[in-house]
């Protein structure tokens, strides 16, 4: 009985929400491929199909963007549940929070596939700046929460849980100067996107980097 007051507010193991939580990101990952599919469909009959293929390349770009950005919020997500024991009433409602920006994701991307190449290109990618500034803010509150509450296997899942809550602050002040430099040029912003992205594809090596 000397575990049962920090898991007191226990109603499941993680396992369960895990398994939710995929069927959410798969789902959002199919999403994005409909306005691909719809802009194959569009093509006029006696249009040069290679032409409006190059022509609509901003759909294209927008789809790897999107997959990208759920794919990496998955395998963080999975980094956190995975050293994550059990799961109480704040854990959902902070996981379910994350997974209705995971849910989201297929907006912003509408919007960048339609205005990539025009003048609302820097707003467009202004709310992907937002998406990914909450999706950090989510990774940082999961992980604070499974401390808080006690809710890791042992001591090491403890301190790996502790180096990611660490990096997600990092990731948080990442998207705000990332944002401030898209309003110097989208091209300054750009790569230091490309670079959190890259970083966040290994949240467990970085987080253990960063405090080496």
């Amino acid at each position: 009985m000397s575990d049962v007051p920090s898991l007191k507010n226990t109603i499941m193991k993680s396992d369960r929400f895990k398994a939710l939580s995929d069927g959410v990101f798969s789902i959002a990952l199919t999403l994005l491929i409909i306005d691909v599919v719809a802009v194959a469909k569009e093509v006029e009959p006696g249009t040069n199909l290679a032409s409006h293929l190059i022509h609509h390349w901003g759909t294209g770009a927008a789809y790897l963007i999107g997959f990208l950005t759920i794919f990496v919020c998955w395998v963080n997500h999975h980094a956190v549940l995975d050293a994550t024991e059990h799961a109480n009433r704040a854990l959902l409602w902070v996981g379910g929070l994350q997974l209705a920006l995971v849910s989201a994701v297929p907006l912003p991307t509408a919007l960048l596939a339609e205005h990539i190449t025009d003048s609302d290109s820097h707003t467009a990618f202004f709310m992907y700046g937002v998406t990914f500034f909450l999706m950090a803010a989510s990774f940082w509150a999961l992980s604070f929460t499974a401390l808080r509450d006690s809710l890791t296997r042992n001591e090491n899942d403890r301190v790996t849980l502790t180096y990611l809550k660490r990096a997600y602050l990092i990731a948080i002040a990442w998207n705000i100067l990332c944002m401030l430099a898209l309003q110097i040029n989208l091209l300054v912003a750009l790569p230091m996107w490309v670079a959190m992205f890259w970083v966040f594809a290994f949240p467990i090596e970085f987080a253990r980097f960063l405090h080496k």
